[in-house]
């Protein structure tokens, strides 16, 4: 649970640090519009860098269980889907 909230912080974080990057750099003459589709801006540029990350890991893991769903239960054991599991690539 304690990862979970850590990964959650970290994302938070970067999405805080891009907020207070496109503050910084709004003129301080703007209209608040402006610094406001800033915000916005930088929030939604932060989110989809996020999601991205998160749309590859799902792909991943997804890509493990196809290759966990077509093992042959003739030719392998269990072992051999915890290795897949725990690989950092699917291709087995």
């Amino acid at each position: 649970m304690s990862n979970s909230n850590t990964e959650k912080e970290k994302l938070y974080h970067q999405i805080a640090l891009a907020c207070l990057k496109a503050l910084k750099g709004a003129q301080s003459g703007a209209d608040s519009k402006d610094q406001i589709k800033e915000v916005y801006d930088a929030i939604d540029t932060a989110f989809n860098q996020q999601f991205a990350l998160l749309a590859h890991e799902v792909d991943e893991q997804k890509q493990r269980l196809d290759a966990i769903a077509h093992l042959d239960p003739e030719q392998h054991q269990l072992v051999d889907a915890i290795t897949i599991a725990k690989s950092n690539s699917a291709a087995h």
